[in-house]
């Protein structure tokens, strides 16, 4: 287990450096754009660039599921078996970009131009937007094998460093914005474009360089495409929530509300991305733990790295959130000059959302593990699949634009009380004990730091006082967690990956 420590901590360090890099780009150009642009523009490319995302839920079910036989596939160096699933997956995503393209240009566009709340005087730049996002998001499409296999592969390194070189092409991208007199939303479509195709081609020319195994052939037989889609089966219930949770919200607040509403979501859904990188980083680190805990039959390991997964994901995430959602006026003040109007509310709201799905993510890695997805999709993802519904019939009685991220609050809370009971079904997993080791301690450290933090640490009014109330918040809520929230198996395993674990436990025993 100490071998494996040491890799989630290398992973897990290559990708932190990557993400502070990607978090001082994000706050400098979100704050740049939106300046240039203007709150409509942001707000028109926030929900047209977004709109092809609806169709994301295919190729990136496929994909995530491949993930795990591309890493059976290297574990074992069958090169053979890699370059035959690889092969058929790009042959499936290429058809797929084909249907994707007929329906995005006929019946997308239209939706668009008439549906959609756009300014008359802007339809042309939206156009262009929508016509851009669409070739972007075909790329990206035919990109993901490889970045699934970078990824399968634990090669996390480099996937670190592609993402700072796509950090300095779009600093180069603002620059520009702020050099070229024409129409900015245009010009800030074209150059995102150049940005994605010049990332991609890195993906392609390293996975060439690295894994010069690598072949794709074109195969006729069409019961082994019928193969590869048994990878997708269930799966794609849940991909299809996640997906119309996102574009599928935005584009009803669109509808009800218009772009200014739109660009006050994107700000909101910038701040929580920049906090779920926290624990997105650590889970990409160790999903391939836990799968491979499983594959090998080692229970004990397996249902241990369940729990402190839980845990850690949720506390990374809570210790860079709860300063953010105390302190959100003053931040969106000093960030932004002058925020879209509730741009807070719905930054807090969806700071909540992420924390209580980032509690039981690490099950739903588990359940891939297993295989068996029918009863869990079925159950979770249709709870999930309820957000757009649910959000679009409250709205017709109640147009309130927090609505719809209240209904995700409310959803995430019940799927992580159903991901519990489902994944019982398909392992020897005991919800009682899951949720003592896991919730008690989470619930007690959350609701400590909240109510001590929200007294004495909250509503900066300056600078100054911004630093101070986030420093003292932060320490606080890190002495909690190690003195509540981890027992000492856990507080041992963090504190291989982290010194300030070592600090922490000591302090604790010369205390006891």
């Amino acid at each position: 287990m100490a071998d494996n420590a040491k890799r989630v901590a290398k992973n897990t360090l290559a990708l932190y450096f990557r993400m502070i890099f990607l978090v001082l780009v994000s706050l400098y150009t979100v704050r740049v754009v939106l300046s240039v642009l203007g709150v409509e523009d942001y707000g028109l490319y926030n929900v047209v660039g977004g709109f092809v995302g609806l169709f994301s839920f295919f190729s990136g079910t496929l994909v995530n599921a491949a993930q795990r036989y591309f890493a059976i596939s290297l574990a074992t160096q069958d090169w053979e078996n890699l370059n035959k699933i690889l092969s058929l997956i790009l042959g499936i995503i290429v058809v797929f970009s084909l249907v994707v393209l007929f329906v995005c240009e006929t019946g997308g566009l239209y939706f668009v131009t008439t549906q959609m709340t756009i300014p008359t005087d802007r339809m042309m730049a939206a156009i262009v937007v929508f016509e851009l996002s669409l070739l972007g998001f075909i790329v990206v499409m035919l990109g993901a094998p490889l970045q699934a296999i970078l990824v399968a592969d634990e090669n996390l390194s480099i996937y670190a460093v592609i993402s700072v070189l796509e950090g300095l092409l779009k600093l180069a991208v603002v620059y520009a914005l702020l050099m070229f007199a024409v129409d900015k939303l245009i010009l800030y479509a074209v150059l995102l474009f150049l940005v994605t195709l010049a990332v991609q081609g890195f993906f392609l020319w390293y996975c060439l360089e690295k894994y010069p195994k690598l072949k794709v052939h074109f195969y006729r037989d069409y019961r082994e495409y019928r193969g590869v889609f048994s990878y997708v089966n269930w799966n794609v219930i849940g991909a299809i929530a996640q997906i119309l949770k996102g574009q599928g919200v935005n584009i009803i607040i669109n509808i009800f509300f218009g772009p200014a509403v739109n660009a006050a979501r994107g700000i909101a859904y910038s701040i929580s991305n920049v906090v779920l990188s926290f624990s997105q980083n650590f889970m990409k680190a160790v999903d391939p733990q836990i799968m491979k805990a499983y594959a090998l039959g080692d229970g004990d390991k397996f249902r241990f790295m369940l729990v402190i997964s839980s845990k850690l994901s949720y506390f990374l995430l809570f210790v860079v959130a709860l300063p953010l959602m105390l302190n959100v006026s003053y931040v969106l003040e000093l960030w932004l000059g002058t925020p879209p109007l509730q741009t807070d509310l719905f930054a807090v709201l969806v700071m909540v959302d992420v924390l209580l799905s980032a509690l039981t993510d690490p099950l739903c890695t588990a359940v891939h593990a297993i295989g068996k997805m029918k009863v869990y999709q079925i159950v979770v993802g249709g709870a999930s699949l309820m957000n757009l519904p649910l959000s679009y019939g409250l709205l017709l009685y109640v147009q309130e634009p927090w609505l719809p991220f209240a209904v995700g609050v409310g959803i995430s809370l019940l799927m992580g009380f159903l991901r519990m009971l489902t994944f019982r079904r398909l392992y020897s997993f005991n919800v009682q004990r899951y949720f003592m080791q896991v919730y008690i301690p989470v619930g007690i450290v959350s609701l400590l730091a909240w109510g001590i933090s929200y007294k004495f640490w909250s509503s900066a009014v300056s600078f100054w006082q911004l630093a101070g109330n986030s420093a003292a918040c932060v320490f606080l809520t890190c002495g909690l967690i190690f003195l509540l929230g981890l027992n000492k198996a856990e507080r041992q395993l963090v504190g291989r990956i982290l010194p300030v674990g070592k600090i922490m436990d000591r302090l604790k025993h010369k205390g006891a």
